[in-house]
This record gives C-alpha cells, sequence and structure tokens, in this order.
C-alpha cells in the first residue's frame, strides 16, 4: 500500500510502458497479459484493480517489486492515485470518485505461498473472478477470494462503517 519515499518500482502497465508520478513508477494501466516468471514459488502477480463497464482495471507488479509486511507482500499501489491516472486516461471515469466502482486488492501470503483477493462482495461473480485470476496471473488452487467491508459500494454499508467509526453502532 505505502511505501518509503524513496523506494522506485517498475511494474508493467499498458503496453508495459511506465508513467512516473512523484517519485514513485506507476503504470498507466495493466492491461495486458500478465507473465509467469520462471523459476518463481510465487508467479502471479499482486496490486488494485476496479470493475468498471465489464471491464478489468488494473495496476500490478511482481510479487518481488511489493512491500512485505506482516507476513504478506502488498504493492505501492494506491487506489486513490492510480485512479487519477485512470481518470485522465479514460474520460468515462472523470465522474466517478475511486470510491464509486467496485474495487479490490491481491496480496501474496509469505507463510502459506498463497495470494488473497480481497474486493467488494459485488465482484463474487465466476466471470469476474476468472478475470481477476487471468489478468493477475494467480494459480486458482493457490487464491482465496475474500470480502473486505473496506472496498464495499453498497450505500448502506459505507454508512453503517461510519456509524461505527463514529461509535454509533
Amino acid at each position: 500500500m505505502h511505501g518509503s519515499s524513496d523506494t522506485r518500482i517498475a511494474c508493467r502497465g499498458l503496453r508495459g510502458h511506465l508513467r512516473t508520478y512523484g517519485d514513485k513508477s506507476v503504470s498507466k494501466l495493466s492491461l495486458a497479459k500478465p507473465q509467469t516468471l520462471p523459476g518463481q514459488p510465487h508467479s502471479g502477480r499482486i496490486g488494485i484493480f476496479w470493475w468498471f463497464a465489464g471491464r478489468l482495471l488494473a495496476s500490478t507488479c511482481r510479487v518481488e517489486q511489493g512491500i512485505a509486511g506482516g507476513g504478506s507482500v502488498d504493492s505501492q499501489f494506491s487506489h486513490v492515485e492510480t485512479w487519477r491516472v485512470l481518470q485522465r486516461r479514460y474520460p468515462k471515469l472523470r465522474t466517478l470518485d475511486y470510491e464509486d466502482v467496485s474495487r479490490g486488492r491481491v496480496v501474496y501470503l509469505h507463510r502459506s505461498k498463497r495470494f488473497r483477493v480481497l474486493m467488494d462482495k459485488v465482484l463474487f461473480q465466476p466471470h469476474i473472478q476468472t478475470t481477476i485470476l487471468k489478468r493477475f496471473g494467480l494459480p486458482k488452487s493457490r487464491t482465496r477470494f475474500l470480502t473486505d467491508q473496506h472496498y464495499t459500494t453498497d450505500p448502506k454499508e459505507i454508512e453503517r462503517l461510519f456509524d461505527d467509526r463514529e461509535g454509533n453502532v
């Protein structure tokens, strides 16, 4: 999620091109097929994504390029920062906030050598899960999909989250 300010990451973006913002390299948009790294025990990728208009929009990087902490490896991609890049590229996104579109994150767990896909519950559809598996190059047998309230787009759940934070349960 967040890394040191001097860390530079190189992640595969649209047609392999990168764009640098500040001190971090942020992929334009990963629409290319994921690459499997030969000889690597974790041949998938980590990163963030949105599902918009029947299409997966994702920024991905190799596990080795992520940030380790708490037994997992996460990408440095921020939904907020990456959304700004996507809005410049896709005019239809300009009127939406990043939170308005169903989204998620893929992390790698060191101990179990498995991937976790944390996402909005509305994305629990076989064709969406298959698309995520393919785009991130994740082995189905070592990947688990989980809901995460942090990524919800349901107005009632969002209201409940804010009520819980304010102690108004």
